[in-house]
Formats: C-alpha cells, sequence, structure tokens
C-alpha cells in the first residue's frame, strides 16, 4: 500500500499553497513573498482519512475594475503548546 497526501501551508504572513507529501521539503519558502513556512497540516488522503483544515481568512485585495482576486492572506492556526503553530 503506497501513501497519498499533502501539506497545506501558510507562510509567516498568511499566504496559502499547497504540496505534495514527497515533494515538499522543510526548506520551502511562500512562492509569492519569500517569507519561510510558519505552519503546515499534513492532509492523508490514502484511505480518504485526512482532514483539510478550513482556514481563516485574514485579509483580500481585489481588483477593483474586474473584481479578481489580487491576493488572499489566511490568519496562522495556533496548535496547543507551539508560539509559531509548526
Amino acid at each position: 500500500m503506497s501513501f497519498e497526501g499533502y501539506y497545506q501551508r501558510l507562510c509567516k504572513r498568511g499566504h496559502m499553497m499547497s504540496a505534495d507529501v514527497y515533494l515538499a521539503s522543510d526548506n520551502d519558502r511562500c512562492m509569492r513573498c519569500d517569507e519561510p513556512i510558519a505552519w503546515q497540516h499534513l492532509v492523508d488522503q490514502t484511505n480518504d482519512e485526512g482532514e483539510i483544515v478550513q482556514l481563516e481568512l485574514d485579509f483580500k485585495n481585489e481588483c477593483e475594475h474586474c473584481g479578481s482576486i489580487l491576493e488572499m492572506r489566511y490568519k496562522i492556526p495556533q496548535k496547543k503548546g507551539s508560539p509559531n503553530g509548526v
């Protein structure tokens, strides 16, 4: 049996991204602002056992002309006993 999954990730500024479990590294940085990863959550897809964390939106910037989303940032969830959530 093989393992399948991905990480939900937020950088220090709250930009969201995902990374395949086999391609992710501890040295990854945000593709948008180059800040380090501040929070991540493993979603196990092997047997549909993983739960996706619903993140709280902190900031959204939309184009005033067309309404397209220019930037979204999320609040970094805090884990018990961990000041930075990692």
